[in-house]
């Protein structure tokens, strides 16, 4: 069973993700995102949506570390990863961080509407 990370549900799920890492653990993720390439570790990049809590003034990125791709692609390259959540230690940041171990990354055209938005 596959968890669908998709536009409308995107910042619940990414939250729960982070509130709760340890019980998505070995659990397989797909999602949609941009890439940004960790400056500091060689092979880390970051698969990011901006999203908005309450208004633009609010907004910021969310989505996960990814690991074990095997194809470099640009920053702002959008992209859709698929693979297993494990936690990984981050040196620069200095916490542990749920990452996706990549089994699957594809080149996509970016979404008309690039922002995620939290449902209340």
């Amino acid at each position: 069973e596959t968890i669908q990370i998709t536009t409308e549900n995107y910042m619940e799920v990414m939250e729960l993700i982070y509130l709760y890492p340890n019980d998505f653990v070995g659990k397989k993720v797909t999602y949609t995102g941009f890439v940004y390439n960790d400056p500091q570790t060689k092979g880390y990049q970051f698969i990011f949506r901006f999203g908005i809590i309450h208004c633009i003034a609010d907004s910021g990125v969310y989505g996960l570390l990814t690991t074990g791709n095997t194809e470099h692609f640009e920053n702002n390259t959008w992209i859709r990863a698929s693979g297993k959540i494990t936690i990984r230690y981050h040196k620069q940041l200095g916490q542990s961080l749920p990452t996706l171990e990549v089994d699957s990354f594809k080149k996509v055209e970016k979404p008309s509407n690039p922002y995620v938005y939290r449902v209340f």
